[in-house]
């Protein structure tokens, strides 16, 4: 990914806050038959210096054949956005653009295939997201767990490297990033509100 200097960001803390923060992430592969996607709820963790990325897809989806042979996948984390106008910039002479943040891990997947490592990893995920359904999800039949589990991938991917771009308006005055801020935090949309709060915390 193209990232210039004044858009890169080195905070270890911030970039596994943002993943988690935004953990619905692709994951792309190239293999036999070319590029694929697929978009999956990931769990982050950090041990000892290494970050790990742990998800699941359907057994159906032929992506997960590419793990053994292909190269290093890449797993894009890409929210929030706004579109910044040039009326909000001091001069006349300014053009659109597109605020944001990506990050972008990369990584080899490596397929989880002992039971109880799918479950924990399924646990993992519920407690991310709907800890509460973890008191109905023990009282399950194990015969209908195992014909889930049957019916998915579990994967880890050790993350070798991160590129991360925080286009947040950096390269302009601090007057025209507080106007741009203040725009994307008046309006209705959530998704601009959590650009102007990372502008903010970043720029």
């Amino acid at each position: 990914m193209y990232v210039p200097k004044h858009n890169q960001i080195e905070d270890r803390a911030a970039l596994l806050a943002y993943m988690r923060a935004y953990s619905f992430a692709a994951l792309t592969t190239a293999g036999a038959g070319g590029l694929m996607a697929t978009h999956l709820p990931f769990v982050i963790e950090e041990a000892s210096g290494q970050t790990t990325l742990l998800a699941h897809m359907a057994r159906a989806n032929p992506q997960w054949r590419d793990f053994a042979d292909g190269p290093d996948a890449l797993v894009i984390f890409m929210q929030p956005h706004a579109y910044v106008s040039p009326r909000l910039y001091d001069g006349r002479q300014n053009v659109p653009t597109w605020n944001y943040v990506a990050v972008h891990a990369y990584g080899r997947p490596q397929l989880i295939e002992e039971r109880a490592d799918k479950i924990e990893l399924q646990k993992k995920l519920i407690r991310q997201h709907d800890a509460g359904y973890l008191t109905q999800l023990a009282e399950l039949p194990d015969s209908y767990i195992d014909a889930r589990l049957a019916a998915i991938v579990s994967f880890s991917l050790a993350v070798t490297r991160i590129d991360a771009r925080y286009k947040l308006s950096q390269d302009k005055n601090p007057a025209e990033r507080e106007r741009i801020a203040r725009e994307l935090e008046a309006g209705e949309d959530s998704v601009a509100a959590d650009t102007a709060r990372l502008m903010r915390k970043h720029s």
